[in-house]
């Protein structure tokens, strides 16, 4: 990894494009991301290798709006957790730990809700959303499917009901 570059700036760099392309973020930061055979309760990991570096893991089984999900949150964590992490944090479909191949009772349900919300605002900044609806991009599957995310995160984004 690149200890030169700062996680956090790298993020804002790429908050304007649409879809964000977290992918390439952790590539960029060497984070990954290792896509891997999991099972469908585990969304994924971030883990410290044996070389002292963390990379993440994310479920390939699960759909591509909620890799995209799994990968953002896991780098919340990196970017704001990384004194807690140890050797890594997993995290179920409910981005929990406990129940998890690795779990970590440093990273408490604040954390998760922290890396929750830095993954919904690196994928859906509202100042994005914003833009797309002036172009006319009006309802939940269309701004989902334009930003790459799950229907429900958008949702929870626009402070709706969830179906």
């Amino acid at each position: 990894m690149n200890t030169l570059v700062d996680p956090l700036k790298l993020a804002e760099k790429y908050w304007g494009d649409v879809p964000v392309p977290v992918f390439q973020i952790l590539d960029e930061l060497g984070l990954g991301p290792d896509f891997r055979l999991m099972n469908d309760g585990i969304s994924g990991w971030i883990e410290r290798g044996a070389d002292g570096l963390y990379r993440v893991a994310i479920n390939d089984m699960h759909a591509h709006v909620r890799k995209r999900f799994t990968a953002a949150h896991e780098l919340g964590h990196y970017i704001f957790h990384r004194d807690l992490l140890g050797a890594g944090v997993g995290d179920t479909r409910a981005y929990r730990a406990e129940g998890t191949p690795l779990p970590n009772a440093s990273i408490r349900p604040v954390h998760e809700r922290q890396a929750n919300s830095f993954a919904a605002n690196l994928l859906m900044p509202h100042k994005t959303i914003s833009r797309l609806r002036a172009e006319g991009v009006n309802t939940v599957a269309a701004l989902a499917e334009r930003l790459e995310v799950s229907q429900d995160a958008m949702r929870i984004r626009l402070g709706l009901p969830r179906v």
